[in-house]
């Protein structure tokens, strides 16, 4: 019985993007190890046909490997802080599990992203990153999109929770702009 796949942006998506990758990763390792072993065992020598393929896999390995290392610095949020915000995520609102890559290429996590009709707010932890380095990141996008909001990133739990208290689901008429809001932002993640 085989796992439903989880989506960018959703609760769990790098801790499993993550293990899925490794797996990748392991599997062509090992059929690369198989066929030139069995190469070499047929015809005693390194300079063979088998090995063709073997050295083929090398390249989708390596893609494999590539995203498995850009996400292992980077974990899923606890279950606590999803229990806290989980009635975001039924409505709609809520991105979880975000790794932000920047125009330099740098990566930035932020756990929790709530897009209402106003704005996107974001919690981040890091301490590697300061929070506007996330929110210039994201509000170039949606200017260059020409969505009106802008992103605020808090890197303190509380002050996350007191801001996002209250908010309310979006009404038809906000419902393509906050759409359109979570694609821009799920645009400039892993």
């Amino acid at each position: 019985m085989m796992k439903e796949a989880i989506e960018k942006g959703h609760y769990g998506y790098i801790d499993r993007r993550k293990k899925n990758q490794l797996i990748k990763t392991l599997i062509c390792a090992v059929v690369i190890v198989f066929l030139a072993g069995l190469g070499y065992m047929i015809f005693g020598t390194k300079l063979n046909f088998i090995m063709v393929p073997a050295m083929l896999m090398v390249i989708p390995m390596a893609n494999f490997f590539v995203a498995f290392a850009g996400l292992a610095a980077f974990d899923t949020a606890s279950a606590e802080h999803y229990a806290a915000v989980r009635a975001y995520d039924e409505q709609g609102m809520l991105l979880s599990d975000l790794v932000i890559v920047n125009a330099k290429g740098a990566r930035m996590h932020a756990e929790f992203a709530v897009v209402y009709k106003n704005g996107v707010i974001a919690y981040s932890y890091s301490r590697k990153w300061k929070p506007g380095d996330i929110e210039l990141t994201i509000n170039d996008i949606l200017q260059r999109r020409g969505i009106p909001m802008r992103m605020k990133v808090y890197s303190s739990w509380e002050e996350f929770m007191e801001r996002i208290n209250g908010l309310e689901a979006p009404d038809s008429e906000s419902e393509k702009r906050v759409s359109m809001a979570k694609e821009a932002v799920l645009s400039a993640c892993l």
